[in-house]
């Protein structure tokens, strides 16, 4: 087998996790914005979620990571963006890890 075929996990991981986190995001627009709605966000985002929750106990706020005053969605998008971006990394990372380990 090629090194190519050797190597998927590194782009299925991320990219199973990028087209999750679309469908969250999809159902999060369409649902009633009450305070709730937000928490799927949440979830899809945990290890992101977890800092913000940490430097919120630090710095003794809440929403540390998440902008206020540009309206409810563009809120919660200026948040999920990055916080999608850098959890699909993490996950990026460990397909990499699990695609190293099978190399061997």
């Amino acid at each position: 087998m090629s090194e190519v075929g050797k190597r998927r996990a590194s782009l299925w991981l991320p990219g199973l996790y990028v087209a999750f986190a679309v469908y969250a995001w999809v159902d999060f627009v369409n649902t009633n914005h009450d305070g709730l709605a937000n928490i799927g966000l949440y979830l899809v985002t945990l290890p992101v979620t977890l800092v913000e929750l940490l430097l919120g106990a630090i710095m003794h706020r809440n929403n540390v990571l998440t902008p206020q005053g540009h309206g409810y969605l563009t809120d919660h998008a200026l948040y999920y963006v990055p916080a999608v971006a850098v959890t699909a990394g993490l996950f990026w990372l460990l397909g990499r890890a699990i695609d190293r380990a099978l190399a061997c």
